[in-house]
């Protein structure tokens, strides 16, 4: 059975078909590019990049349908992923390092051997990443953004808290996960375009 060669004109339409010689190609046109997003964003968990790396490989092979080059290139595309992945690499290396079977973080401090400069490592990255994120929006959406996504605050509580109705915030919700999509893929067309 024929089957095209690959090439910068056809790779997507050949990773959405799920030819395994796309995913080769991606790797060989963009993987320096994810190195350097992973390693730079897992400086504190280097043993984790090479996972990760995988992880955003097997991502854009499963979700290769949800790419849309009329919103993004590829390569963008491809950018967000290592980024929202690697942050997910950071909560999980947090998670298992300091907060198995859900015990408080004054239980962990505690125990002999916890690495409390480590810790506060790991979670001012996962801040920075955050608030990074978040740099393009009003300060009021800013704090819904943190409330919602880093405190794990529900609709109810934020409507209630901030006299605003649950409608209009998911109105800003939604608005502000538009904002940050465009500011970031063109921030990161500009750094590796």
């Amino acid at each position: 059975m024929y089957k095209p060669k690959i090439t910068e004109k056809n790779f997507v339409e050949r990773l959405l078909a799920k030819d395994e010689r796309a995913l080769e190609y991606i790797i060989e046109r963009y993987g320096g590019l994810l190195y350097s997003i992973i390693r730079k964003k897992l400086s504190l968990i280097p043993d984790m990049v090479d996972e990760c790396f995988d992880d955003v490989l097997l991502k854009a092979w499963d979700h290769a349908d949800d790419y849309d080059e009329e919103k993004c290139d590829f390569k963008g595309w491809l950018a967000a992923i290592a980024r929202y992945q690697a942050i997910d690499y950071l909560r999980k290396a947090k998670r298992e390092e300091f907060g198995q079977m859900g015990e408080s973080l004054e239980e962990i401090a505690n125990e002999p051997g916890f690495d409390d400069e480590r810790f506060r490592a790991i979670e001012e990255s996962i801040d920075n990443e955050f608030e990074q994120l978040l740099s393009c929006l009003s300060p009021a959406d800013r704090e819904i953004f943190r409330r919602i996504y880093k405190n794990g605050e529900s609709m109810d509580e934020i409507s209630r808290d901030m006299n605003i109705p649950k409608d209009q915030l998911y109105n800003h919700t939604s608005r502000g996960k538009k904002k940050i999509r465009k500011k970031y893929l063109f921030s990161k067309e500009r750094m590796y375009g």
